[in-house]
């Protein structure tokens, strides 16, 4: 773009960008005069009261359901899967694209159920020690536990069984699920249509995950302002944000850096090819 492209195109942007910025400034400053005028710092022991209920009575139970949910809605997924692969010719592609359908949202809904597995065991632990003082409680404990461990090994058995039969479809791909360099092995097996795509679904979440972010670290900052929250949760979003902005921005530079070294070898081999017409 020519300069004058550049300026036109921030002026353009700009007056939103404002707005925005002017939104949120006020939204935070009405929640901390609302949270001086009216005390609702005072919350703060209702919700920690109901955070310490939550753990030690509900989380366990949600993590038993979740333990007997998954499997309810994976295993009928992924055995239709299995039936289109067994009668996939190896050449249909909409056959194929539905067969890789099913075998995502398998995949998907295991990943989900794990992400809130570990939430209701953090749940379950935040009400510390104390919550071995009765045996109700302790028992709810290791119930949450064994609830817990069985999601676990139910996410990883079903996704080697999605992996599995990925290749299957895919009989160049070679890594196994439990191979520590599963994921960089996977994507070397990929071709470029799928190293494509690859990348621009990774765009889209480094994209969402800042956006997450930042909405979290306005959030938690005034949380922290209202209710005492402490620094910590801000502390957790932003080494979250900073590893994804910096594997981001180191990847970024490492390819640019392999890019320039390659264009010189190319003008070269383009001059080349230019001599022997």
């Amino acid at each position: 773009m020519k300069n004058d492209e550049i300026r036109a195109a921030n002026r353009k942007a700009l007056p939103k960008f404002l707005l925005f910025t002017l939104v949120c400034a006020v939204i935070g400053g009405i929640a901390g005069y609302c949270a001086a005028r009216y005390g609702l710092d005072q919350l703060s022991g209702v919700l920690a009261d109901a955070g310490a209920f939550f753990g030690t009575h509900i989380a366990p139970w949600l993590m038993v359901a979740v333990a007997v949910i998954t499997p309810m809605v994976c295993i009928p997924l992924y055995r239709r899967a299995k039936a289109l692969l067994a009668s996939w010719d190896g050449e249909d592609e909409d056959t194929s694209s539905v067969i890789d359908g099913k075998l995502s949202a398998v995949l998907w809904a295991s990943s989900a159920s794990l992400v809130l597995a570990f939430f209701l065991i953090a749940a379950t632990y935040s009400v510390g020690f104390a919550s071995f003082d009765s045996w109700e409680s302790a028992v709810l404990i290791f119930i949450g536990i064994a609830a817990f461990l069985a999601i676990l090994v139910e996410s990883i058995l079903i996704q080697q069984k999605c992996v599995d039969a990925a290749k299957q479809m895919s009989p160049e791909k070679k890594a196994s699920i439990y191979d520590l360099q599963f994921q960089k092995k996977w994507v070397d097996d990929c071709d470029e249509a799928e190293k494509i795509m690859i990348g621009k679904c990774a765009f889209k979440a480094y994209s969402a995950v800042n956006r997450v972010c930042a909405i979290a670290e306005i959030v938690l900052a005034i949380c922290a302002l209202v209710f005492g929250i402490g620094f910590l949760p801000s502390l957790a979003v932003c080494i979250i944000w900073m590893v994804n902005l910096s594997v981001y921005c180191k990847e970024a530079m490492r390819y640019a850096k392999a890019g320039n070294k390659g264009n010189p070898a190319q003008r070269k081999n383009n001059q080349k090819d230019e001599k022997g017409v």
